[in-house]
Order: structure tokens, then C-alpha cells, then sequence
């Protein structure tokens, strides 16, 4: 009876994954569907066995949120009265692990107390599964108003940064989000896309190319839109929470800034950028930034020059998502699943010949497989799984341009 159970249930998905929907790649939804099985299995028989402490980097953000309650949400900033919040909420799950070998510290802008002091509400377990759903269930809304279908689903699922945000409670999940549904209803509803991109202030390295777009193509509703909700959050934060926290925020930044570019407290494989590649590799401060701010003025003006050009939007969206990790050196690789979207995106497109489909197919296998080395290679991957993207995109525009279906710029 187990096993009959067992296959319809194996039938049911399986008629799932490879419905006749058009322009669906069965073969690339059904390795999903398997990558995704045996992750999910990995993950349980690591928390059964008590391997797993989920929740690490989401603790402080639950602390700080707790300090914000208690009306001392500067403190948050310090990073020994964190840590003495940290060891004193001593978690059940938490409970090997040591805040004195790997550090955990906040400097995320003011604004994003206004989500942590809620949490904080909660007990920590109760939270961060609350946290957990709440962003993995806005990340499939936004995958699937892009996509509607399994094959897209399942590629969010399976998608290597997607489990690391999920297992350490960061916050890149909700961010992509963010990003994927401004860029979604940028021109459908272009207030909304305002107000999510003003969200966005609580990681800005997510939205740093986006004033350039807005501009060049003269969605000034959106920029307006932007900036207006953006100075309202600040405002509130700071009425909320206290001035002296963006204080505080300014003297964390700084220092994580030197503690991570200058001082290589953090790895350098932790930083999924040109700059932190080149660090890894023996450069020099000044060399490796050198090339980071190159590739990245690179990035941006392809990213402009394509949003120029008359091409599909989702095209347009896929470049932008694409080169956004080149733009700041510092993305971990919990952030690399804004390159889902951006294959969300070109999936979108149906218009995709056979041969673009094999060799999206093909680059997709190798994103997928850098972000499950990074545990065991220890390298920045973010760099070259950019760069696959963007090999992608070219091969995509290359086809439009050999079919004369596009213009080279708009007059």
C-alpha cells in the first residue's frame, strides 16, 4: 500500500513537471524536481542527525530587533553589545556555535528595524521559520508572476543560493524580491514598482543600477515615486528608532568596510566579486578595486546600452539582474539567486529557438553547479557565474540582431 502511495504520488508530480505547456523545457524542469528532492533530503537527515543550526546569520537580526524594543537600537551597531545579546539569548539550536570564532555583526541601514522589531516580537525559533516562509513565499509569488509555470518554480527551488539564504535567515530572498517585482511592474504599475524599489534601502547594493536605468529611459514616475517613499522610510525609521542610529550605522558600515575590503578578517572567498577574486588570488587593495570599479563601469554601460536598444523587456530585465553583482565588491553567495530571476526573465520569453534553449540549458547546468562547489572550492564563483549569465544574454541578442527583428538603438 506504502509503495501504490508512493507512485502516485511520484506520478503526480512527474504530470506536474512535464505538462504540455508551451515553451516549458521538460528536461530542465525534471532535473530540478531531482536536484530538489535530494537537497531536501540532505537538509533532513542533517537536522535529524543535529548537524544543522539553522538560523545563524538571522540571530542578529533577531537581536537587534530585540534591542530596537527596548529602545536602544543603536546598540545594535556595536558590536560587542550585539554580541553580549547574542550569548545571552543562547538559543537551543545555536547553542555550539561560537560568536567569538566567527562573528556576526548588523550594519544594515536604520530602515530595516521597522521589519527586525516585530520579528523580535517572537520567540527566536518561531521567527526565523516565520521569517524563513514569509520571504521564500514572496520570492515564488514573484518567480511565478514572471513565469507562470512548474519548470520555473522548481528552477527557484532548486537554485543553489536560495538554500544558503534559507538555511543562515539572511535577507537576499526578500531582497531579489524586491527587485524582481520592481522590475516586473515597472511599466505595468509603475507606482509599485516605485514604492518596492524604496524598500529596497535596506540593501542598496541591490538597486545600485537602477537611478541609472530610470533615468536614461525617462521612467521619471518611478524615480519620483522612488525617492519619496525611500525619504519616508528614513524619516520614520528615524522618528521610530532614534537619529543616533544612522549614526551608528555610518561608524558600522565603516568599519565593515575596513574589516572586509582592507583587512581580510572576513575570507576573501566570502565575497562573490571581482574584487574579492583578485584578493583571493595575492592583489593588492588598490589593484584589486582597480578592476572591481572597471568591470564594473563596463557592466553598467552595457547594461545602458541595452536598455537603449529595442529588445524584449525581459531581455532588458535579465541584463540589468545579471549585472548588478559586478557593480559592488561586496555580494555573498546567498545573493547570487538575483541570477534566477534574471533566467526567470529569459525563460519568460517564448520567442527562445531550440538551439538558445540547449544553450540555456547548458549555462544554467554550469550556475548551478559553481554554487554547489562554493562550499567545497572556497573561491568567489559569483564572478563566473555572472559572467555565464551574461554569455547567455549575448547569445540571446545575437540571435535577435541575425533574425533583423531589432533595431541596434532606438532613434
Amino acid at each position: 500500500m506504502v509503495d501504490c502511495a508512493f507512485d502516485e504520488i511520484a506520478r503526480f508530480f512527474m504530470s506536474w513537471v512535464i505538462s504540455h505547456e508551451d515553451g516549458e523545457d521538460r528536461g530542465q524542469a525534471i532535473a530540478c524536481l531531482i536536484l530538489l528532492s535530494m537537497t531536501i533530503l540532505a537538509l533532513a537527515l542533517m537536522f535529524i542527525s543535529g548537524a544543522g543550526h539553522p538560523g545563524i546569520d538571522f540571530s542578529c537580526f533577531w537581536a537587534a530587533g530585540s534591542m530596537a524594543l527596548k529602545g536602544h537600537a543603536a546598540t545594535a551597531y556595536d558590536w560587542g553589545q550585539l554580541r553580549q545579546m547574542l550569548v545571552q539569548m543562547q538559543p537551543a539550536d545555536h547553542a555550539p556555535y561560537s560568536y567569538d570564532q566567527m562573528p556576526v555583526p548588523f550594519f544594515y541601514p536604520p530602515v530595516f528595524f521597522l521589519v527586525l522589531a516585530p520579528l523580535a516580537l517572537l520567540p527566536f525559533t518561531a521567527a526565523f521559520w516565520i521569517w524563513s516562509a514569509a520571504k521564500l513565499f514572496c520570492w515564488l509569488l514573484v518567480v511565478y508572476s514572471i513565469r507562470p509555470r512548474s519548470g520555473a518554480l522548481l528552477l527557484a527551488l532548486a537554485a543553489p543560493p536560495v538554500v544558503y539564504d534559507f538555511l543562515s535567515g539572511q535577507s537576499s530572498l526578500l531582497a531579489a524580491a524586491l527587485l524582481g517585482g520592481a522590475l516586473l511592474l515597472l511599466d505595468r504599475r509603475p507606482i509599485i514598482s516605485g514604492f518596492l524599489i524604496a524598500l529596497l534601502i535596506f540593501k542598496p547594493q541591490y538597486g545600485v543600477l537602477l537611478p541609472f536605468v530610470l533615468i536614461a529611459t525617462g521612467r521619471w514616475s518611478v524615480v519620483i515615486t522612488a525617492s519619496l517613499m525611500a525619504s519616508a522610510l528614513l524619516l520614520l525609521s528615524g522618528t521610530i528608532f532614534g537619529w543616533d542610529t544612522f549614526t551608528g550605522f555610518r561608524e558600522a558600515a565603516t568599519f565593515a568596510t575596513t574589516q572586509f575590503h582592507l583587512t581580510g578578517a572576513l575570507p576573501w572567498y566570502k565575497l562573490q566579486s571581482i574584487y574579492g577574486l583578485f584578493r583571493l588570488a595575492g592583489f593588492g587593495y588598490g589593484l584589486a578595486m582597480s578592476l572591481q570599479i572597471l568591470v564594473a563601469s563596463a557592466s553598467a554601460a552595457w547594461v545602458l546600452i541595452t536598455w537603449r536598444r529595442n529588445v524584449g523587456f525581459a531581455v532588458k530585465a535579465a541584463c540589468l539582474l545579471a549585472a548588478t553583482p559586478l557593480i559592488s565588491p561586496y555580494f555573498a553567495i546567498y545573493d547570487m539567486q538575483i541570477l534566477v530571476i534574471a533566467l526567470v526573465f529569459l525563460m519568460s520569453d517564448d520567442r527562445i529557438a531550440p538551439p538558445s534553449r540547449r544553450s540555456f540549458r547548458f549555462g544554467v547546468g554550469i550556475i548551478f553547479v559553481l554554487g554547489y562547489a562554493f562550499p567545497v572550492a572556497l573561491v568567489p564563483v559569483g564572478p563566473f557565474m555572472c559572467a555565464t549569465l551574461i554569455a547567455i544574454i549575448w547569445m540571446r541578442l545575437r540571435q535577435l540582431d541575425a533574425s533583423g527583428t531589432i533595431p541596434v538603438r532606438v532613434s
